[in-house]
Parts: C-alpha cells; structure tokens; sequence
C-alpha cells in the first residue's frame, strides 16, 4: 500500500511537472510570435524603423499631408487608430499593413492611389502602432476590424466606392473580410504576399528557427487554442474567399522566404470564378514586388481597377 502511494505521488509530480512544461513552452511561443512586445514582430518593427530613419518620406506625408488621425472601439473594446486623407474624391483606398508592420509601411501604395485620384486611409491594426491590443490574431479580429473601418469611413462619405489593399498579414485580413457581407460600396480587393492559413503560416516560419520540433509546436498550437482561443488552423483566408464575390488582384514574389509563394496559388484557386487576376514579380522577396518593379506594380493595380471602373 506505501509503494503505490508513492507511485501514485510520483504520477501526480510528473503530470504536474509535464503540464508546467507546457504552460512554460506555450507561453514562451506566444510571446516569441503574436505579443504585442514578442521578438519576431520587435525585430520587424525594428528594421521598419531603421528603413524610416534612413528615408523619412512616410514619416512625412502622414505627418505633413493633410492626414487625420481618427479612431473607432473595435468588437472586444480596443481603441483602434487610423489615418485619413479626405482629397476630395469619391473613391477610397484602404490600406492593411503587415505583421510587425504600421501605417507608415503603407506610404508607397498610398502614392500611388493618390496619383490615381483616391482618398487615403491607412490603418494600424490591433496590437500594432498606435492601436490597442496585447494579442495578434493573424487576420481573425482583425478582418472584423477592417469591417468596423469600412462602416466609419461610409459614415464619412456614403458614396465610396472602395479598394482593399493588404500586404502580407493584412493581406489576408483583407481576402478573410471580402469572404464576408460587405457594404456593396466595396468593389474590389488587393492581396499582396499573404498567406493561405495562419496555421500553416506559423508553422513555416517556426520551421526556420532553431528549435522547432513537430512536438514542441503542437504544444503551442493548443496552448493559443486553451489560452487565447485562437484555432489557428480555422483562420484560414481560403475558405472565406470561397464566399466572397468581389474580385481581387492576387501579388506576390518569386522569391518570397517568409510567406512562400506556393501560398499564392491556393489563395488564387480559391476564389471560385473568373473576376481575379495573379501577378508573380521575379526576383522579387517578401512585400518587396512594389519596389522590384514599381512601374510594372503600378501597372497591374491600374489594369486591375479599371476592370471595374474604378
């Protein structure tokens, strides 16, 4: 009877050092991609910052054209932040950084609506720049976000005709927001180097560090399912765009290291009808097509939007 005791005692000791374990494993995961303050997103921002520091333009037309600052209360209760240019137009672009990214990632597409004769407005997302949040949701809250924005800038101006514009995590907040009931104000969306799955997005990039191991990101996995309610597999740009009747504009580089081209291809195919279109830049990286070929970029949105008068 001492003897199973003690085995017993030994079992719950091991099941509680195995259950520390995860909720250490889990927790560091988390941290490390989809915190406000995690390391692969601080790394991110911290080169954007650099790349700024060296060329202030964005830094300067947000701050010195006109822009203005307006907010909206996201679902959960966020102070949300973005960034409008009111040029007098009845057609609006709306910009979606990417991961790790802000607004002032935003200015070069900004440019080139404005050359087009397009009102501006560039948002942060959740947990990004300005805007509130500890929690990055790779697309799920925040194409609820981009909704809500659509709503404050008809609020403003009840005949926009607008674009989606997204690069890589708001890329795919934009494809996952035209996958559902949209004002018929929205026209058209563009997609440049987003991923098809947050999962599969997440599991690539953790395949590229030094510690990975199938084991130790199924613990991750269902620690930001337990934790955060976050199903990674569920957030999945695919399947909304098969909802979606909008067509999109589908970029991305050849040479893509963080979202893989590949991705490209499924998003593409699951847009089920004829209104899309694909562009594939070479020798192009990751959201870099816009300044490997800028006039070629150009180019395409151009024939894009003019296929729906816009």
């Amino acid at each position: 009877m001492k003897i199973f005791l003690i085995l017993i005692f030994i079992l719950l000791v091991l099941m509680l050092v195995v259950f520390a374990l995860y909720l250490m494993v889990g927790a560091m995961a988390f941290h490390f991609s989809l915190s406000r303050n995690g390391k692969l997103k601080r790394k991110i921002e911290q080169r954007n910052q650099s790349q700024r520091n060296e060329d202030k333009s964005s830094q300067e037309y947000f701050s010195h054209n006109n822009f203005e600052k307006i907010s909206i209360a996201s679902s959960d209760d966020l102070k949300l932040y973005g960034f409008y240019k009111d040029n007098g137009k009845t057609r609006l672009a709306i910009l979606v950084h990417g991961y790790g990214g802000t607004h002032f990632d935003m200015y070069s597409y900004a440019k080139i609506y404005e050359d087009l004769g397009y009102d501006i407005f560039a948002m942060d997302l959740r947990t990004h720049g300005e805007s509130e949040g500890d929690t990055i949701s790779m697309g799920l809250y925040e194409h609820y976000d981009l909704i809500r924005w659509i709503e404050k800038m008809l609020s403003i101006k009840p005949n926009y005709k607008i674009v989606l514009h997204g690069i890589s995590m708001g890329a795919s907040t934009v494809c996952m927001a035209l996958g559902e009931p949209l004002p018929n104000n929205v026209i058209c969306g563009i997609e440049d180097s987003g991923y098809d799955n947050a999962n599969n997005e997440l599991y690539y990039v953790y395949s590229k560090t030094k510690f990975l191991s199938n084991f130790l990101y199924k613990i991750f996995y269902h620690f930001i399912k337990n934790a955060k309610g976050l199903t990674l597999k569920a957030i999945d740009s695919c399947e909304k765009l098969k909802n979606s009747k909008l067509p999109v504009l589908f970029i991305h580089g050849d040479s893509d290291n963080f979202v893989p081209t590949s991705m490209v291809y499924k998003l593409y195919d699951c847009l089920p009808d004829s209104r899309k279109a694909l562009y594939i830049c070479k020798d192009s990286a990751h959201i870099k097509s816009i300044e490997t070929d800028k006039q070629e970029y150009k180019k395409q949105i151009v024939n894009f939007l003019s296929r729906y008068n816009m």
